[in-house]
């Protein structure tokens, strides 16, 4: 049995590992930022498009579309984290390939980008059809595999770069990026779009309001960006609403029948 000395041993040469590693993790981290910036982008200028009020993002600030993208973006970290947090270690692994994680990650990049595919050929199909809850379903569905497919590409890149030695085949790796890449477009236009027919629906969720200039008709938040207010009415002819930007103090959220004479 291994002594506590080696314990010890084995401990530090772990951490010197990741420690080495570190800037490596960092670089990827902000890499992946920077995609799930552009990710929160899309979908904002999709989700504003769908109410003919593009205009907004003119007057919004760019952390807007990371609030956009938060979702996603903590699960690339945690899949990216918990990825580079193994593979600080290979160098102490002789048999990494053999491994039943490794084989995992080479079937999910096998088979993967297939799959994934196949939702982004039936995702726009099923908009085009005006499916708006299967059409976000099966979007959140390819959010997930987009991002263990991602994973699994990472880590065999990393693994084959790192052990040279080891003859893998990168042809699918390679394929399941394309695939990444188009979807990181296709997704997030489809669940703007789609999530905006889903609030311009009277039936919404969005809060409701009443302007005290037009007190006679309801009013939902579409959006907030410091002390500016963009509404729109729950009922309106066509297909955009006419969206208005007003400030909180022209509001009331009192329904006018609750009134007193």
């Amino acid at each position: 049995m291994p002594s506590k000395n080696d314990k010890a041993e084995a401990a530090r040469a772990n951490t010197r590992r990741i420690i080495e590693q570190a800037p490596k993790v960092l670089a990827g981290l902000f890499a992946i930022s920077g995609v799930a910036y552009l990710a929160g982008s899309i979908y904002t200028k999709s989700y504003f498009a769908e109410f003919g009020a593009s205009w907004i993002l003119d007057e919004v600030p760019t952390a807007i579309y990371f609030s956009q993208s938060w979702i996603p973006l903590l699960l690339i970290l945690f899949f990216g984290y918990l990825t580079t947090t193994n593979l600080a270690l290979i160098g102490s692994q002789s048999n990494l390939t053999e491994t039943k994680r490794f084989k995992v990650s080479v079937a999910v990049v096998r088979y993967g980008p297939w799959l994934l595919v196949g939702l982004l050929i039936m995702i726009p199909l099923l908009s085009r059809l005006g499916s708006v809850i299967p059409t976000i379903v099966l979007s959140v569905a390819a959010i997930a595999l987009l991002l263990l497919l991602f994973a699994s590409a990472l880590e065999i890149l990393i693994v084959r770069f790192t052990k040279a030695d080891r003859p893998i085949d990168l042809s699918m790796t390679y394929l399941a990026l394309s695939v990444i890449v188009v979807g990181l477009y296709v997704v997030p236009v489809q669940l703007g779009m789609n999530w905006a027919r889903v609030d311009k629906q009277p039936t919404s969720n969005l809060f409701k309001m009443y302007l005290r200039d037009d007190e006679l008709r309801e009013y939902k938040l579409l959006f907030t960006a410091g002390e500016k207010l963009y509404v729109f009415p729950s009922k309106y002819e066509g297909r955009y609403p006419p969206v208005v930007a007003t400030v909180a103090s022209k509001v009331t959220f009192i329904p006018p029948e609750s009134k007193s004479d």
